[in-house]
């Protein structure tokens, strides 16, 4: 049986992959950095065979960690997870003691970045504008009426506000600044239509053998967010819309002509607003709808077996806080 081990294990899409891997009978393993979910996850989450508690990213003690626990529990595959760890992991991956399922280092550092990623796929993307001063937010807004004013860099629309006032949106920039919150900023023209993942993902040759696709259809406690957006989705259902995935595959190639690992592509309407080097969209409704991408992640890099699996249409995941998500198959 196979070990796997992931990182962020108290993260909504560290527990979605530790539901699809153990559907699967495959061993869990996970590091938390924080103590207080550590705490929690290592108690109480029954997907996991066993939770460390890690040294947060970005020092020789959490890459001792890493190797210690590969090395303890037999590991062989590694999936990080979350922007911060990924990036890290990523930039030391010739230190790790064990395969990694990571696109190229230079492709994660385009994708971590918000602006890189919209300047590597050009129309594949919002308008977008640098936001160094109160005067750029204004040039942005007399270009496009409204914008999507947001952080360069991070996860869960931490930060982003939709803006007409550039007066107040750069108040919003010094709000966030003076709370020691250190991102550069962009703005993006405002986009209306669906709120898209299509999750790709490629084995090491570079073929696609996965792809889901679902909308967003709400968000846990969206109302203490102006926008709404909260990045913690609580309902969203399988979908199939063929020039959306054709869009995401294209806006993967302009940034990697030999893609490898996943490809988490975010999109509103026909524009990719980013696209995230690790899950971003809810693997357990992929998995309850008949793809399990970790699983088959793990298939691909153990067993060679480099089959297309695709998510099928039709099933609606609804979550909430301190009950299990549950996937229904709409009629």
């Amino acid at each position: 049986m196979a070990n796997v081990l992931l990182t962020g294990a108290a993260g909504a899409i560290g527990m979605d992959l530790a539901f699809s891997l153990n559907q699967a009978k495959i061993n869990v393993f996970a590091t938390e950095a924080d103590q207080d979910n550590f705490y929690l996850v290592s108690k109480s989450c029954k997907y996991y065979n066993k939770v460390f508690h890690s040294p947060r990213a970005g020092s020789e003690e959490y890459i001792n960690r890493i190797n210690e626990i590969i090395i303890e529990e037999n590991i062989d595959l590694v999936i990080p997870n979350p922007d911060i760890e990924v990036g890290f992991i990523s930039k030391i991956r010739e230190q790790i003691k064990s395969p990694l399922f990571l696109p190229s280092h230079e492709t994660i550092e385009i994708l971590l970045s918000k602006s890189l990623t919209a300047n590597k796929i050009g129309d594949y993307a919002p308008k977008t504008f640098d936001v160094s001063n109160e005067a750029d937010l204004r040039n942005a807004i007399s270009s496009e009426k409204v914008v999507w004013l947001r952080p360069k860099t991070g996860a869960g629309g931490k930060g982003s506000l939709v803006v007409s006032d550039s007066k107040f949106g750069w108040m919003w920039i010094e709000y966030w600044e003076k709370r020691g919150f250190s991102s550069s900023w962009i703005a993006q023209e405002y986009l209306d239509g669906g709120n898209y993942n299509v999750t790709l993902i490629y084995d090491r040759n570079s073929n696609l053998c996965g792809m889901g696709m679902l909308e967003r259809l709400g968000y846990i406690h969206e109302a203490v967010s102006p926008t709404g957006v909260t990045g913690d989705v609580r309902m969203a259902k399988t979908i199939k819309l063929d020039n959306v995935i054709n869009i995401a595959k294209n806006a993967v190639n302009m940034i990697d002509r030999r893609p490898v690992g996943i490809f988490s592509v975010d999109l509103m309407g026909n524009k990719v607003s980013e696209i995230n080097p690790r899950f971003a969209g809810r693997p357990r409704l992929y998995t309850l709808s008949g793809a399990n991408f970790p699983a088959h992640i793990v298939d691909m890099e153990l067993n060679n077996n480099s089959s297309y699996l695709e998510s099928i249409e039709g099933y609606k995941l609804i979550r909430q806080v301190d009950i299990e998500p549950v996937a229904i198959k709409e009629d």
